[in-house]
């Protein structure tokens, strides 16, 4: 289960705040995080999310894009609102960040 702190120390940083200082180390401060349920939701500033963040254990997440617009299949999984593509990608948080970064071209590919 993702864990958002551990209540007991301050020092180290929430799941959330992890995901934000790693956006903003990649150059894009206009990212906002957020948890909800056991997801964390990225989106760009004044937006709706874009990807989804899901703790797999250790030190694993798992990456999935919100659907297309439009449509009424709703047998995607929903965070937020909103529908969501199969886990693309299976990653350490840095790089699952960077690859939902790069996905939504909030920053440019390597």
């Amino acid at each position: 289960m993702l864990q958002l702190s551990n209540g007991s120390s301050s020092a180290e940083p929430s799941i959330v705040e992890r995901v934000r200082k790693v956006a903003t180390a990649l150059g894009c401060a206009g990212v906002w995080a957020r948890a909800t349920g056991p997801y964390i939701l990225l989106g760009m500033r004044g937006g709706d999310a874009f990807a989804r963040l899901t703790a797999l254990g250790g030190t694993s997440y798992g990456l999935a894009f919100r659907s297309g617009i439009g449509g009424s299949d709703d047998s995607g999984r929903r965070a937020g609102g909103a529908t969501w593509d199969p886990v693309l990608l299976v990653d350490e948080l840095v790089d699952v960040v960077e690859h939902a970064l790069v996905g939504a071209a909030a920053v440019p590919a390597a």
